[in-house]
């Protein structure tokens, strides 16, 4: 099999947009089913989304609303709530005293691995229905995706 490498700046082809579509339409369904049925997480699919953005590093709160679709005062009744469970807290910017920023906490870092592992089990359940040839093949494609997104990453941290 040949693999042929094309400019990632150059316009998709349509094959290329119908996987992109189908990735995406794929990636919440297999979220959604996941949740459904059996042992309930504790933690809903919001609340974990603000917390997943804040893994790496504190934000300001108008960036973490942006990045989880949520209006301000939407996100700010979200951090009030994991605040109060000791999973995020508030923090004065230290170069600007007006921007607030929230923290993942480390009783929030755990609550966030422990949901991750509860969705990981309900996904590998889903992928259990497929043939191990067809789980090799989209192992092999998500490692694949993987490795493009984090040179896509790593070039655009280069441009800067």
């Amino acid at each position: 099999m040949t693999t042929t490498l094309r400019d990632p700046s150059s316009p998709p082809r349509s094959d290329e947009l119908e996987l992109a579509g189908l990735l995406l339409t794929t990636v919440p369904r297999l979220l959604k089913t996941s949740m459904l049925g059996g042992e309930q997480s504790t933690m809903s699919v919001n609340r974990a989304g603000v917390m997943w953005q804040l893994r790496e590093h504190a934000m300001r709160s108008g960036d973490l609303a942006q990045r989880c679709a949520m209006t301000a005062p939407a996100l700010t009744e979200q951090v009030d709530s994991l605040t109060r469970d000791g999973f995020v807290r508030r923090l004065e910017d230290p170069h600007d005293r007006r921007v607030v920023l929230v923290e993942l906490t480390g009783r929030g870092r755990k609550e966030l691995d422990r949901y991750r592992d509860h969705m990981k089990l309900r996904v590998a359940r889903v992928l259990a229905s497929l043939p191990a040839e067809k789980r090799a093949r989209l192992r092999a494609a998500l490692s694949d995706v993987q490795d493009a997104l984090e040179a896509m990453t790593k070039e655009q941290t280069n441009v800067r």
